[in-house]
C-alpha cells in the first residue's frame, strides 16, 4: 500500500499534524498482516510549489510549464493507493500553501479532458481522506468547514481517486488535538476504516 500524506500546514508539528499522523499510525495498525504500507510524507513547509497563472500551455503540452517540487507529487497522486490531505482551516477554506498544490492540479485536468492523453491513470483505484483543523469551535458555527468541500471535491476528482470523506476537528485554539481525545479516536477510527475499505479494491 502506498500513501501519499500532503500536510499544507505552514507550521510543523501542530494539531493538523498531529491528526495526520494519527490517521497514518492506525492505518499502518490496521493494514493486513502481509500487506507492507510505504508512506510519502510531504510538508508545504519543504517544498517549493509556484501557484498557477494560468498560463494555459497546459492545454497544448502534457504537463506543467514549471518544474517544481509539483513534478514529484503529479507522480505521486498517480502511484498512490491513499492519498490523505490535511490542511488547517484559512478564511474558510484551505491554507496558500495547499491551495497551490490543488491549482496546479490544473495540469491534470488538462490532460483528462483537453488533450485526451491522461497524466494519471484513470483506472487505478485510489482513496481519498480530508482533514482540518479550525481555532473555531464547530458549536459556534455547524458550517464551519464548508467552504473547503467544493474545493477538495475537485481535487479529489481531479486525481481520479475516490473521496471517502472528511476529518474536521474545531476549537483547536482552546483544545489542542494531542489533547482532545474525541479528536484522536475519530482520527484511529478513519485508519481503520480506511484499511478495511482499501481490502475492497
Amino acid at each position: 500500500m502506498k500513501v501519499l500524506a500532503i500536510l499544507g500546514s505552514p507550521i510543523r508539528k501542530r494539531n493538523s499534524e498531529t491528526l495526520l499522523k494519527k490517521v497514518i499510525e492506525s492505518l499502518e495498525d490496521h493494514v493486513a498482516e502481509d500487506e507492507s504500507v510505504e508512506v510519502d510524507f510531504v510538508s508545504v513547509q519543504n517544498v517549493k510549489i509556484s501557484p498557477c497563472v494560468a498560463c494555459d500551455r497546459c492545454t497544448r503540452i502534457k504537463g506543467c510549464v514549471f518544474q517544481d517540487d509539483m513534478v514529484h507529487l503529479y507522480k505521486a497522486f498517480n502511484d498512490s493507493d491513499i492519498i490523505l490531505f490535511a490542511s488547517p482551516l484559512y478564511f474558510n477554506s484551505v491554507s496558500a500553501q495547499a491551495k497551490a498544490i490543488i491549482d496546479r492540479c490544473q495540469a491534470i485536468f488538462s490532460s483528462k479532458y483537453v488533450l485526451k492523453d491522461p497524466m494519471i491513470d484513470r483506472d487505478r483505484k485510489r482513496l481519498g481522506l480530508f482533514l482540518s483543523t479550525a481555532g473555531v469551535d464547530m458549536n459556534t458555527d455547524p458550517e464551519l468547514f464548508k467552504g473547503t468541500l467544493p474545493v477538495m471535491d475537485l481535487f479529489f476528482r481531479a486525481i481520479n481517486t475516490e473521496y471517502l470523506g472528511n476529518l474536521f476537528v474545531g476549537n483547536v485554539d482552546r483544545v489542542k488535538v494531542m489533547d482532545n481525545p474525541e479528536a484522536l479516536a475519530s482520527a484511529k477510527d478513519w485508519g481503520r476504516s480506511i484499511a478495511k475499505r482499501y481490502k475492497t479494491l
